[in-house]
């Protein structure tokens, strides 16, 4: 019997400090906060187009941090407009580098939360809508 798997429902990041999470998130990068269950620990829903991210504040955020394989672990966002997150994140002071891919069709930036989780942002040059995964 096969599984059926329907999508990617939701990605989750352990983080440190919940307020600054949120500043990253939902300030910095303006993503729209969710409601979500009412947990035993602290965290926060975001949507994601039509999935989501989810921080869920650690009790052991060191251990965490030491679990992390490497920059390869990460999540990529696509967006239309990689101009505008190159803009939203200078405005908001947070580091970025560009991927150097452009020649394959592809413009990324590389960013970092608080936490240190790594943010991809694509950009499939030549479309102005989501490239299909």
């Amino acid at each position: 019997m096969m599984i059926g798997f329907l999508k990617l429902h939701h990605v989750s990041f352990a983080i440190q400090d919940l307020k600054r999470a949120k500043q990253f998130f939902g300030g910095a990068l303006g993503l729209e906060e969710i409601s979500r269950p009412v947990f035993r620990f602290p965290g926060a829903w975001y949507a994601l187009g039509d999935r989501q991210l989810h921080l869920i504040q650690s009790p052991d955020p060191e251990s965490d941090r030491q679990r992390r394989i490497n920059r390869a672990d990460h999540v990529a966002l696509e967006v239309r407009d990689i101009q505008a997150v190159r803009n939203q994140l200078g405005e908001a002071g947070i580091e970025f580098r560009e991927g150097g891919n452009r020649d394959l069709g592809i413009e990324q930036l590389f960013c970092q939360d608080p936490d240190g989780h790594v943010i991809e942002f694509v950009h499939y040059l030549g479309t102005d809508q989501a490239a299909s995964g």
